[in-house]
């Protein structure tokens, strides 16, 4: 089988372990067609950095790079005419000016190969021409999707998309990197005493941070908090910290490392994600739930988007923006040390169930032969 997956994730090395997965299980000829500069909103990332002994990835060069949509390649057949793919794997969106180029060259170069696309979009996005002209020939000629969360499948079904449609997310998880381990020295480092509640992610309204800052000033109880990101918002966490007199509770990471995300989330006893709801945005995933989760730190997550289908019966949800709900679920979880340690466990049973590299490969595969097969 030969397959040619077509993505900018895919330009670092760290984000291709499900594919290093793929090819160590399966008899698969894969090629990785990356850009060979993409230009993210907080830093440029250059393939050239991240070469890989192991896979066979092909940079290329993109105008409009950094534009999910808008990019398309400085390629007349992306490598088509000399591989002859049995399936073409982009992973750009319905949308996309690359998936649409793709497309063409796939109907002069590999007319045989099934196509597939990945999607997380799982809010109505208005669409501009050319990009509705884009969507409704990538949707017609594509054999499969994958969505990265339920709600991105019912949008593609409600747009007249009747072929297979595949759950699952993007990228896997590493078990190994992401488990449980002693991180005594990092708290005392850190300053942090007691039941650390964490959190990871963007510092904006919509993650719901500040609402966790206000809410654990009703705590009762010897916690300290960890706050890991980034934002609009680190000032005035700050500053409101102060007001509610937590700030000596209160511990910032900006920015670390994705390497050091491991050491710091063990750090924690639980982590919150209360992300709610607002205009032209929803929670994609939530993939700091699964991290923590296989770290076998305790999750609570809102009812918001895709969070309580990937926490399931692994952890605890309250309703989206009912802080006073996550205050009676957070109390429980400090009251409790039992409660935590019943519901570590019980996370990373999920995670090695659902969201490894080597279930997503797995998974990967099946839609692959279904493909072939059909």
């Amino acid at each position: 089988m030969k397959v040619l997956v077509i993505s900018h994730t895919y330009i670092t090395r760290v984000g291709r372990e499900k594919w290093r997965e793929l090819v160590r299980m399966y008899d698969v000829d894969l090629r990785i067609i990356v850009p060979t500069v993409w230009k993210d909103y907080l830093f440029t990332i250059r393939a050239d950095e991240h070469h890989d002994d192991e896979l066979d990835v092909r940079p290329l060069p993109v105008w409009f790079s950094g534009k999910e949509a808008a990019h398309v390649y400085r390629s007349g057949d992306l490598g088509m005419r000399s591989f002859s793919p049995d399936i073409l794997h982009v992973e750009e969106g319905t949308d996309a000016f690359s998936y649409f180029q793709a497309l063409v060259y796939r109907r002069v170069f590999a007319p045989r190969a099934k196509t597939l696309f990945f999607t997380w979009m799982n809010f109505e996005k208005t669409l501009n021409f050319p990009f509705t002209f884009f969507e409704r020939f990538n949707l017609i000629r594509s054999d499969a999707a994958i969505c990265g969360n339920s709600d991105a499948r019912d949008i593609l079904r409600e747009k007249g998309f009747e072929k297979p449609i595949h759950v699952m997310p993007l990228l896997g998880l590493d078990p190994e990197l992401f488990q449980e381990r002693d991180a005594a020295s990092l708290r005392e480092e850190l300053g942090l005493r007691g039941t650390v509640i964490g959190f990871i992610g963007r510092f904006v309204p919509e993650k719901g941070v500040m609402n966790l800052l206000e809410t654990a000033a009703q705590l009762k109880g010897d916690f300290s908090l960890l706050f890991i990101g980034g934002g609009a918002q680190e000032q005035a966490l700050r500053e409101r910290a102060k007001e509610l007199g937590l700030a000596e509770r209160m511990r910032m990471c900006i920015s670390i490392p994705h390497s050091d995300v491991p050491r710091h989330i063990n750090a924690m006893d639980l982590l919150v994600l209360p992300s709610y709801t607002v205009p032209h945005w929803k929670e994609q995933f939530g993939q700091v739930l699964v991290q923590a989760m296989a770290s076998e730190v305790p999750v609570i997550g809102s009812t918001h988007a895709e969070i309580p289908r990937v926490i399931g019966d692994a952890g605890f949800t309250f309703e989206e923006r009912n802080w006073e709900e996550m205050r009676e679920k957070l109390q429980m979880l400090l009251d409790s040390p039992d409660l935590r340690a019943e519901y570590g466990p019980r996370g990373r049973a999920r995670v090695l169930e659902q969201y490894t590299n080597t279930r997503i490969a797995e998974r990967t595969m099946a839609v692959y032969r279904e493909l072939l097969d059909g």
